[in-house]
């Protein structure tokens, strides 16, 4: 006698076919998420190494000098004609002003700009000024629209001993490209927090980062009075979790145009390995 009945799963087999189906994607997201990571640091230092040609074309172009470190991205007159309503501290997420620096021409396509790591950042970064700028992103309260993510190398894009002389920046005081003898030491641009960071575990007294993401540029502290404190740093935010970001790594790209992922130094170690354009260049007067 011919069985009627219609062949079908039954409650336990679709429950177990279930179940199966979490327990891969428990497996799977973790190493998609990971993935994913790598794919935005390799974005990142692909950025860097364009801002590394640009580098090279500036200076072919302006007598062997690079940009100057206060305003390669945004004009002086674009800092200074809206200061008040947005202070270069805070230039990373006001884009109502396009860039118009020096270097932008060389750089004119604004996703060159941007890594995609620090934008995810920037949905829940803060700002003392952040009641003066628009939160352009869907009208949120707290996610911030990045205009730019990298920073420029401050002992590269200032000549001290050209900024004492000229001090009303009537010239750009910065350096000459043949004047950097560190050029695989010496970096040019990288990636900088939107935080700050006192002590990781390892830096013992040395602060590593005393402000949240300074001006155009990233001041590594070369101050002889204060060799434990740190300003500006690298950033943190590659190859970590959500709940270790201050343990990651930056991508710089250095004089000499390579690209590095690397961690950055607490105090003043920072700028002896990673920002002095030459030896002896911490023995000028720098504060």
């Amino acid at each position: 006698m011919q069985n009627d009945r219609k062949a079908g799963f039954t409650l336990v087999e679709l429950l177990v076919v279930i179940a199966i189906i979490a327990l891969l994607m428990g497996v799977l997201l973790p190493a998609l998420n990971a993935a994913r990571g790598r794919a935005q640091t390799v974005v990142c230092a692909s950025n860097l190494k364009n801002y590394g040609l640009a580098l090279f074309m500036y200076a072919d172009t302006n007598n062997d000098k690079a940009p100057f470190s206060f305003s390669w991205l945004y004009s002086m007159a674009t800092i200074f004609g809206n200061i008040k309503k947005c202070p270069q501290e805070c230039r990373w997420h006001y884009d109502l002003d396009p860039p118009d620096g020096t270097l932008w021409p060389y750089l004119r396509n604004i996703k060159v700009h941007m890594c995609p790591t620090f934008k995810s950042y920037a949905k829940n970064a803060t700002c003392p000024n952040s009641a003066w700028h628009p939160k352009s992103w869907s009208g949120t309260t707290n996610w911030f629209h990045p205009t730019y993510s990298y920073s420029m190398n401050r002992w590269v894009g200032l000549d001290w001993k050209g900024f004492e002389a000229d001090s009303t920046l009537a010239k750009e005081p910065s350096m000459r490209l043949s004047q950097i003898k560190r050029t695989a030491q010496c970096f040019a641009f990288s990636e900088e927090n939107m935080w700050t960071i006192d002590h990781r575990p390892g830096d013992g007294v040395k602060f590593y980062s005393g402000m949240a993401i300074g001006k155009n540029d990233l001041w590594l502290n070369a101050l002889k009075s204060w060799p434990d404190g740190a300003l500006s740093n690298f950033a943190t935010y590659h190859n970590v979790s959500a709940g270790n970001k201050n343990e990651g790594s930056a991508n710089a790209v250095f004089v000499d145009g390579h690209v590095s992922l690397m961690k950055g130094l607490p105090g003043i170690n920072a700028y002896m390995e990673y920002g002095r354009p030459y030896n002896g260049h911490e023995l000028q007067n720098i504060w």
